[in-house]
């Protein structure tokens, strides 16, 4: 498994971009691992590797589902857990707040930025969600990125807010003022379908308008029978989302979900198309002021 610890840090180029213009190597499911505490079935298991792993492999948004069990006692780790169709054991507190502390910790990382999708909660009730978010927001502290900081470019959180490292994505309401709004997930709908489908639903998201404070993902994920399990379609990935030029297909996406995350080239891909379209950009702008100060002349 190749590891790009710290690739956001080594690539320059993201310093023009807006954190919703980034292409994000993202994965589906991401508490629901081969090495999770809990024994899941094969219909459940999405990824090879931890959080932390696929952390240090280059993913950069994490799509985290939490259940709320309230016969743990508030305070408890257990209470706040990933989840599938069941729990894998892993919990919000240890295996995502405190795993990213000791990521960040390292002086190599104060670079890179890392969005927690929270898209799905299950027996939530509004004291679950506030002790969550108050969860959240005291593990945390000064490394989340507030909401409002979405107008800057990320050279400019770089520079002027060094530390601030995470873009919480809460997908529920009333929307606590430092979170994101949750990611706009593009899911075809459909568990059961050809690759050929597949791409047919991708294409049809194309072009879509989105604006510079929305958070974005396309969930190139699905299922293959005999046993209707995760598929890994790895080989088919690396060939959609190759990126050789500012026209390539991955220029089309922001995060891009998907299971077996770890095993094909997303994380390299993604950082060439920002690469690509960070360049696309300062052309652009200075072609544009050229234009205008010919007009000015």
């Amino acid at each position: 498994m190749t590891q790009h610890n710290f690739w956001m840090t080594q690539t320059p180029e993201l310093q023009s971009l807006l954190i919703s213009q980034l292409i994000l190597p993202g994965s589906h499911d991401s508490g629901s691992d081969k090495e999770a505490p809990n024994l899941q079935l094969p219909q459940e298991i999405t990824q090879d590797v931890s959080p932390k792993k696929q952390l240090l492999h280059g993913i950069r948004a994490l799509d985290l589902r939490v259940a709320f069990y309230s016969k743990y006692a508030p305070g408890q780790p257990e209470r706040f857990q990933l989840f599938h169709r069941t729990s894998s054991g892993r919990n919000v507190a240890n295996d995502i707040l405190g795993m990213l502390l000791d990521y960040f910790e390292d002086p190599r990382a104060q670079q890179e930025i890392v969005v927690l999708d929270f898209h799905e909660f299950r027996d939530f009730n509004p004291q679950a969600h506030a002790e969550l978010k108050a969860l959240i927001i005291d593990t945390l502290q000064s490394k989340i990125i507030p909401y409002h900081f979405n107008n800057l470019k990320v050279g400019e959180i770089w520079s002027q807010h060094p530390g601030r490292n995470v873009v919480v994505a809460y997908n529920t309401s009333p929307r606590h003022a430092l979170f994101w709004y949750g990611v706009n997930h593009h899911w075809s709908g459909k568990n059961l379908l050809s690759t050929h489908e597949l791409k047919i639903f991708m294409d049809s998201r194309i072009a879509k308008y989105k604006s510079n404070d929305e958070l974005d993902s396309i969930q190139c994920a699905k299922y293959v029978l005999p046993f209707f399990v995760p598929d890994d379609f790895s080989d088919t990935i690396d060939s959609w989302f190759l990126s050789e030029n500012e026209h390539s297909y991955i220029q089309n996406f922001f995060i891009i979900n998907t299971d077996w995350t770890t095993r094909s080239q997303l994380v390299k891909n993604c950082r060439h198309a920002n690469q690509l379209k960070a360049q696309k950009r300062l052309k652009t702008s200075l072609r544009d002021g050229r234009f205008e100060e010919v007009l000015n002349n």
